[in-house]
């Protein structure tokens, strides 16, 4: 079956992402937009905890799932974790609230998570959105050591993992950075893909006129944004929302397939990109709700293009087969 339509909606959390910091951008704008698009990320989470389970195979090793794994995810990250890192450090002047730090710089680097430079109270890299990654590639961690164990218990053990961890993080009273990241609930919404991956694995059925339902019923959820917690309040919707998305029929338009292709890209240039935009494009609008539509809308559109760029000219520069065996072999002999 070709999952096209997890693709469209991988373009959709990425650019609702997008607009959520848009609205952002420029303080006289804030009061007239809602910062509504947040959830994007987890459907994220529920869409990666799917796509684990349904692209493994009983041959799968934990060191080659998790090199598949780093060298899909870390190149790009590292791009723009050291470009920020560089901007930190010779143009410090660009950002309000952030100065080049060492530390911070190799912890985000190496996925460990601690406060953010810029808004201390927050458990961010230096870059970000990056903070996303880092509960990817702690279930990328804990995916990987499931494959050592038979596929019928790979979603227990990847379950009891995850809830040792956030029972102990919430029972240690800790305040530390690593505490606060492993006591969120929101690491949960993986566990929902997994679930729904046996599922439909196993050839649960669903008509396309209620994927359809769950689909819309799933957004006005997300839209309504009820003030209760993010796993229920965001990550039940975005179950729904996959889960119909698995369902529905809907053609194949490969515009559309390659803006999925190059959400990974959108997701984490788009800040350099809304930096540029909040700096160039207000003064030609003035102030008012059209004004922050306006820009809104026009930011959102400049960084969807500017990460399909990003997709096709370093994206897909970096993960080049011929390219990473040369830095493969470089590496082997000078060591």
């Amino acid at each position: 079956m070709k999952l096209h339509a997890l693709q469209y909606l991988r373009a959709v959390a990425a650019i609702a992402v997008v607009y959520s910091h848009a609205a952002i951008q420029v303080d006289s704008y804030k009061h007239y937009l809602s910062e509504l698009g947040a959830f994007g990320v987890d459907i994220f989470f529920v869409l990666s905890g799917f796509i684990m389970v349904y692209i493994s195979k009983p041959t799968d090793t934990p060191l080659a799932f998790f090199k598949n794994r780093f060298r899909r995810v870390v190149p790009l990250y590292w791009f723009f974790t050291l470009l920020m890192a560089s901007i930190l450090l010779f143009m410090p002047s660009i950002f309000k609230n952030s100065t080049f730090d060492l530390t911070a710089s190799l912890q985000s680097l190496l996925f460990i998570p601690h406060f953010s430079i810029a808004q201390k109270e927050m458990v961010w890299p230096i870059l970000a959105p990056g903070w996303s990654l880092n509960y990817e590639m702690y279930f990328y961690a804990l995916f990987a050591l499931s494959l050592l164990l038979a596929r019928q218990y790979r979603v227990w053990f990847v379950g009891a993992c995850i809830f040792a961890v956030f029972a102990l993080a919430n029972l240690s009273g800790s305040k530390s950075a690593i505490s606060l990241f492993y006591s969120d609930a929101i690491v949960f919404e993986f566990l929902f893909g997994m679930v729904l991956a046996i599922v439909f694995l196993k050839g649960m059925k669903v008509s396309n006129k209620a994927a359809w339902l769950m689909i819309v019923f799933g957004f006005a959820l997300l839209i309504a944004s009820f003030p209760i917690p993010r796993i229920i309040g965001y990550g039940i919707p975005a179950l729904m929302i996959v889960a119909g998305t698995l369902y529905c029929r809907i053609p194949n338009v490969p515009f559309l397939v390659m803006l999925g292709d190059s959400s990974y890209a959108l997701y984490l240039c788009h800040i350099f990109t809304l930096g540029v935009c909040r700096k160039v494009i207000p003064p030609f609008l003035g102030d008012s709700f059209a004004s922050a539509l306006i820009f809104a809308i026009l930011a959102t559109l400049i960084c969807i293009v500017s990460g399909i760029v990003v997709h096709f000219a370093i994206d897909n520069w970096l993960l080049r087969e011929e390219r990473v065996t040369q830095l493969r072999q470089r590496f082997v002999s000078s060591s």
